[in-house]
């Protein structure tokens, strides 16, 4: 059903809300690409290819890095959905890491998981199969991939990290492993900052017809 509803739009020279794009393949073999987002300006001509992939000139660049959804087992980054967000996302400057309904696991269900299985768009089901998909053949979900801070997690002490925000949503299934990162980010000494939205579901910030986008936006 997810690959089903998942609309594809092609990268655009014509520029779209003020912002280009251009797709860079990075894997021949599976498809994989990611797309690449500039602002446009008044005064800058119509580019072709070859002049979006130049280097953009300046002391200091501003890039944002986005992992779209799908729990890297379905969607690309030429869905329509995330590339509306990116569109949004480009001239706002960023220095750390921004968690947006963050999915993580664990081998134990938590609370949050036992009441909201089944509710607002998630299974346990749904999550488990995603999880199958990603991690390496053999593996549980106690992998560090899945359960940074679980029994198989790395120490971060010592290690330089971004400043962190931490977005979670209240009707989302997984909230308590979210909420176990953001405390096992604290008790390593990392700056990290959540934002617990408690009427919201996952992929609220995907549409600007809500207030918990606003206050996210504003967040960011």
């Amino acid at each position: 059903m997810a690959e089903f509803l998942d609309r594809k739009v092609p990268a655009n020279l014509n520029p779209v809300d003020g912002v280009f794009s251009f797709d860079v393949l990075i894997d021949r073999a599976t498809g994989l690409l990611c797309r690449i987002y500039r602002p446009a300006t008044a005064e800058e001509p119509e580019p072709n290819i070859v002049e979006l992939e130049k280097p953009v000139v300046g002391d200091v660049v501003p890039v944002i890095i986005f992992f779209h959804g799908g729990s890297f087992a379905h969607s690309s980054a030429n869905s329509a959905i995330y590339d509306t967000l990116c569109r949004r996302l480009v001239g706002i400057d960023v220095l750390g890491n921004i968690l947006l309904n963050p999915m993580f696991g664990g081998q134990e269900r938590t609370e949050s998981e036992k009441r909201l299985d089944g509710k607002y768009f998630v299974t346990l089901r749904d999550r488990d199969w995603y999880w199958r998909a990603f991690l390496p053949e053999g593996e549980n979900r106690d992998h560090p991939a899945c359960n940074p801070f679980g029994p198989n997690g790395r120490s971060l002490e010592g290690i330089k990290f971004p400043k962190s925000l931490v977005v979670v949503a209240g009707l989302d299934l997984i909230q308590d492993w979210q909420l176990a990162y953001v405390e096992g980010l604290r008790k390593a000494g990392k700056e990290v900052k959540l934002l617990y939205m408690e009427q919201a579901t996952i992929g609220f910030y995907l549409l600007p017809n809500n207030n918990h986008f606003h206050t996210v936006m504003d967040e960011i």
